[in-house]
């Protein structure tokens, strides 16, 4: 607006133009008012630190959250307030949702209960709120592997156990791993254990005995037995040796203590 002013005013100078052109020290001055940068919220804190600076305005950014953290190029700008000379922005890490008021905790969306359903509907249920969503066998016995349903061999089978529990603040995507079964088996009651105990490395089979060498049978007789029947020793046939000795039972001996007189 100035400059068509000065150009106006110049148009109809007349003949005096030439005197205000050549009088010395004559200055021009333009001022510029920066132009606004546009509103920010959801983009990068580096993306928006970038534009702001390029229009001559101060800026500022801070932690959105109740945490008070150092805000990185990669937080997400959530909230903006801007004056003639200055923009501040309130960011939160990538990956996070805005909190409803600046300074205020971050809601983080919790783990909901997937047990039960098939695995296709817990992947589609957990939805962008975690990473990889792993399938994995509930029985040790059996395999299973997908991830994100991708490939869908395993998209019916039933889901017995979550690695992370129901209830849990999902705080930047953490990656959750689901055992499952077969659609009409039921669940094992906890994880570890054998669809078929045999397979059980510590599974032993009650109707499985181990042979008889011998060692242990009891035919009823002791060591004591010796002594009676026809095996056992008698007075009779009792041979003493070269070196002499007493039948068992002892020797004989007719004389009172003290010996006989």
């Amino acid at each position: 607006m100035a400059v068509v002013l000065l150009l106006l005013l110049l148009r109809s100078c007349g003949d005096d133009c030439d005197d205000a052109a050549s009088t010395p020290n004559a200055t021009l001055t333009i001022t510029a008012t920066p132009s606004p940068a546009g509103s920010q919220v959801g983009k990068s804190v580096e993306s928006a630190l970038e534009r702001v600076r390029q229009t001559g305005l101060s800026v500022v950014v801070h932690d959105a959250s109740d945490r008070d953290e150092k805000p990185g190029g990669d937080w997400t700008v959530c909230f903006e307030m801007a004056t003639l000379s200055k923009v501040d922005f309130a960011a939160v890490p990538d990956g996070a949702p805005c909190p409803k008021k600046d300074g205020q905790r971050i809601p983080w969306p919790k783990m909901p209960n997937v047990k039960g359903a098939t695995y296709a509907d817990a992947v589609e249920k957990l939805g962008d709120a975690v990473g990889a969503v792993t399938i994995e066998a509930a029985y040790e016995d059996e395999a299973a592997y997908d991830t994100n349903n991708e490939a869908g061999d395993y998209a019916n089978w039933k889901v017995c156990f979550q690695s992370v529990k129901a209830g849990t603040r999902l705080a930047q995507e953490p990656d959750v791993i689901l055992h499952a079964v077969e659609k009409d088996d039921a669940c094992p009651s906890s994880k570890g254990l054998y669809k078929n105990p045999k397979y059980d490395p510590d599974y032993l089979d009650r109707e499985y005995a181990e042979p008889d060498d011998g060692t242990s049978a009891d035919d009823g007789s002791s060591a004591d037995d010796g002594s009676s029947g026809d095996s056992g020793s008698s007075e009779e046939d009792y041979y003493p040796g070269d070196k002499g000795g007493c039948p068992p039972g002892g020797c004989y001996n007719p004389c009172p203590p003290g010996g006989c007189r």
